[in-house]
């Protein structure tokens, strides 16, 4: 019973690490308290306290996004039963993670290498697929204190996840009496990571005159609704964009699906005439523009359109799709979720993440919302030629502050893992710039409409994670591999060593 109150309230302080709190450094010890007492648990003993410590962790980190359910969801008491289920899900990866280290019978610091190798993998694995989804790493709970942040550019976000569970396996073992062989261990694990942190930090500040200024659009609107008064929409929309070129701005980026108007350029007098008038005004404010816009090519896209000013326009087809309102799983899952859910039709996923070259204009990423989760894209987007990075997201449907910040936290880790600059466009917020060391350097306030320009310094070196990939969690899965071989059956509690 002692251990599960342990798990419980090292869960809840590690929820406690993410937005709107933003207690980081919870992180640093949190974990620890789970963590030890799975170091003499049996694998099915140690799943239960994987289970409850992530339930703790879900609760108070998610709590508010219950009602983000109950409006998708078909009556508000499936969008609790909804939500339950999200966290079962997360939760259930917690579980994993005890039941596989109640496998590995190692001491010292191989057990907490193995330790994070194991939760490193297992982060890894539940971002794979249709259905993948990497919210809650704790990696993202480093945002509001980017310098531990920094190894991101050699490892990705997964060599941020592996050092936070390595540092709190270092204390755990520290907790069971082993203190003289693992503190040296230790304090050399926290030196190198916040000395290259530092150094990464010292080498990366802002150059004073930086060659492209970006304007970043927020217009505070459910811009699908937009249809029904496109004159208002319309004004609105060219006023911020004369805002833009007066501020002396040579890019206007705007948020997902900023064109309220499905669009084509091979039919429809419609589509035709809606393009038509963003070319326009390209033209006649001089700026290139980067909107969010659905288009219809035989098949239905979610894209980004960049229209230059001197009228060149290219599209960029979103590659990672949002299950179950962009994309829906087959049948029968398909029609059991229409029972409890509103299961949006599917939209086709785009060849690949590319770089969008828009006429002579430098090269840019763009993520398109939930693309912004996967380090992936913007790693091909930068290897394909990006010099910088834009979101373009819809956060109106985001119920609340909380969820919000969370969701743009994503950017501290893309723009670190890419070592690019990050322009954030949202329909509500966050809008705002990241730097390559991961600092929101400017932003619009939440929730009221703005124009924001900012000079970005374009970059085209590239980092050992842009270049090599995931090959941080290829390394985490050998430790795994030969951790649960040299384990075949579960060790059992063997040595009794002091508690906490």
């Amino acid at each position: 019973m002692r251990a599960w109150w342990k798990a419980l309230g090292s869960g809840a302080l590690c929820g406690l690490a993410f937005a709107p709190v933003g207690w980081w450094w919870t992180l640093l010890f949190a974990p620890a308290l789970w963590l030890c007492e799975l170091r003499e648990g049996e694998a099915r003993a140690n799943a239960w306290l994987g289970l409850w410590w992530g339930l703790a962790c879900g609760v108070v980190m998610s709590w508010h996004a219950a009602p983000i359910f109950a409006q998708e969801a078909r009556a508000e008491w499936l969008g609790g039963v909804a939500w339950t289920l999200a966290f079962v899900w997360y939760a259930g990866w917690s579980a994993l993670f005890g039941w596989l280290m109640g496998w590995m019978r190692l001491s010292g610091w191989g057990w907490a290498v193995a330790a994070a190798s194991v939760w490193t993998a297992i982060a890894w694995g539940r971002s794979l697929g249709a259905l993948g989804f990497p919210w809650a790493m704790l990696a993202l709970g480093l945002a509001r204190m980017p310098l531990l942040v920094q190894p991101a550019d050699l490892g990705g976000v997964w060599l941020v996840e592996w050092l936070i569970m390595a540092w709190n396996g270092g204390l755990a073992l520290i907790g069971r009496g082993q203190a003289r062989r693992v503190a040296l261990g230790l304090s050399g694990l926290g030196v190198l990571w916040l000395g290259y942190g530092v150094a990464a930090m010292a080498l990366l500040r802002t150059p004073q005159h930086s060659p492209l200024r970006v304007a970043v659009v927020q217009p505070k609107a459910d811009l699908p609704t937009s249809v029904f008064a496109p004159a208002i929409y319309d004004e609105q929309m060219e006023g911020w964009l004369r805002q833009a070129a007066r501020h002396g701005a040579q890019w206007a980026v705007l948020p997902e699906v900023a064109e309220p108007y499905t669009l084509s350029e091979t039919s429809g007098s419609i589509a035709q005439e809606r393009l038509q008038r963003w070319k326009g005004w390209a033209r006649e404010y001089q700026l290139t523009i980067l909107l969010g816009a659905r288009r219809f090519d035989k098949v239905g896209y979610n894209s980004a359109l960049g229209i230059a000013s001197e009228g060149g326009v290219a599209w960029y087809d979103k590659v990672k799709l949002m299950a179950f309102t962009e994309w829906s799983p087959p049948a029968p899952l398909r029609n059991w979720l229409k029972g409890l859910w509103h299961v949006g039709c599917s939209l086709e996923a785009g060849a690949y993440a590319h770089a969008l070259q828009v006429g002579q204009s430098l090269p840019v990423g763009t993520l398109i919302c939930v693309e912004s989760l996967f380090g992936w894209v913007a790693r091909h987007q930068v290897r394909d030629g990006a010099q910088w990075l834009t979101v373009m997201a819809n956060d109106y449907w985001l119920i609340g502050r909380a969820v919000r910040e969370q969701y743009a936290d994503f950017c501290v880790v893309r723009a670190i893992e890419t070592r690019r600059w990050v322009a954030r466009a949202s329909t509500v917020g966050m809008s705002g710039f990241y730097a390559p060391t991961g600092a929101l350097v400017a932003s619009l306030p939440m929730g009221k409409p703005g124009v924001l320009v900012y000079p970005i310094a374009p970059r085209t070196d590239q980092t050992l994670y842009v270049r090599w990939g995931d090959w941080w969690v290829y390394g985490c899965l050998g430790v795994v591999a030969l951790g649960l071989g040299w384990g075949w059956r579960p060790r059992g509690r063997q040595e009794s060593l002091p508690r906490w």
